[in-house]
C-alpha cells in the first residue's frame, strides 16, 4: 500500500445538502484526503465510484478520489447513464429515474464503468430501512463484474438514525457503519480494526461483501459522531487502506424508502 505523500488525515468535514429526493431522506458529508490527488495523477490510485440506493427513484454515486469524479460522469454519460450533482457543492452525483431505479440498473452501471477501465461497485440493500419491524438493509454487491484488490480503496458509510433514547433534539443518534470494497480489502480490515469494533460482515459466495458496525457507544452518548469518524479514520490508516467516509444522515427519513 503506498501511502499519500502529504498530510494524509482527512480534511475537516465539508456539510453538503445530500436530500436526493423526498422519499430517500439522506443528508450526506464527507471527508476527503488532501493527499490523494498527487497519487491519482500519478496513476497510483485508481478512479473507483461506489453505487448505492438513496431511495426508491435514485442512488448515490460516490467517486474516489474527488477529482476523478468529471472522468467518471462522462465514462458514465458514453454508456447511457445520465449522472448529476444534488447541488454544487456535492461531492456525489446521483442517477435518477423518475419511473423508478430497479437494482439491475446499478448493476448496469457499475458494469460500464467497469468494462471502461475504472473500477466501479454497486450495492442493493442500501436505502432507508422497511417498514417491517426489526428490519435493516443488508448490503448485497450488485454486477458481474467484481474488481480484485488493487490500491486499498475503500468506502465508509456512517448512518445516522432516530435516537433509541429520547425525543429531543439533543439526544444522540443511533448509528451504522457500512464498508464497501473489495472482498480482500474488507476481511483486511475486519481482521486490523477487530479490537476497535465488533465487525459483522456481510458474506457473499467466495468473500465478504461488506462490512457491518453497529455503534452502541454513539447512541449511549458515549460518544460523539465525529470522534467516531476519527476513529474509523485511525483504523483506515492502521491496515494500509483509504477511502472517504460519508456520513448518511436518515434521522426523520420516511420508512420504505426502497433498499
Amino acid at each position: 500500500m503506498i501511502e499519500p505523500t502529504s498530510d494524509p488525515h482527512p480534511a475537516d468535514p465539508q456539510s453538503a445538502d445530500g436530500r436526493a429526493d423526498p422519499s430517500a431522506g439522506d443528508g450526506m458529508t464527507s471527508r476527503s484526503m488532501p493527499g490523494v490527488p498527487y497519487l491519482f495523477d500519478t496513476g497510483l490510485v485508481l478512479p473507483t465510484a461506489l453505487v448505492t440506493r438513496a431511495g426508491p427513484h435514485t442512488a448515490f454515486v460516490r467517486v474516489f478520489p474527488l477529482d476523478a469524479t468529471a472522468q467518471v460522469a462522462a465514462t458514465a454519460r458514453r454508456a447511457g447513464f445520465r449522472l448529476n450533482r444534488a447541488t454544487p457543492e456535492a461531492d456525489w452525483l446521483l442517477l435518477a429515474d423518475v419511473d423508478g431505479l430497479a437494482d439491475a440498473r446499478l448493476a448496469a452501471l457499475a458494469d460500464a464503468l467497469n468494462a471502461a477501465g475504472l473500477r466501479a461497485f454497486a450495492y442493493a440493500g442500501t436505502g432507508p430501512p422497511e417498514p417491517r419491524a426489526g428490519e435493516r438493509g443488508r448490503p448485497r454487491r450488485l454486477g458481474t463484474r467484481r474488481p480484485e484488490a488493487a490500491d486499498g480503496t475503500v468506502f465508509v458509510e456512517v448512518r445516522l438514525h432516530d435516537p433509541l433514547f429520547g425525543n429531543g433534539p439533543e439526544a444522540p443518534p443511533s448509528a451504522q457503519t457500512v464498508v464497501y470494497g473489495p472482498s480482500e480489502d474488507l476481511e483486511l480490515f475486519q481482521e486490523a480494526a477487530a479490537e476497535r469494533f465488533v465487525i459483522e460482515p456481510v458474506p457473499e459466495i467466495g468473500g465478504v461483501a461488506a462490512l457491518w458496525i453497529d455503534h452502541a457507544e454513539v447512541a449511549a452518548g458515549l460518544t460523539s459522531i465525529e470522534a467516531l469518524v476519527e476513529e474509523l479514520d485511525a483504523a483506515l490508516r492502521e491496515c494500509g487502506l483509504q477511502g472517504p467516509v460519508h456520513i448518511v444522515d436518515r434521522r426523520d427519513a420516511p420508512a420504505g424508502g426502497g433498499g
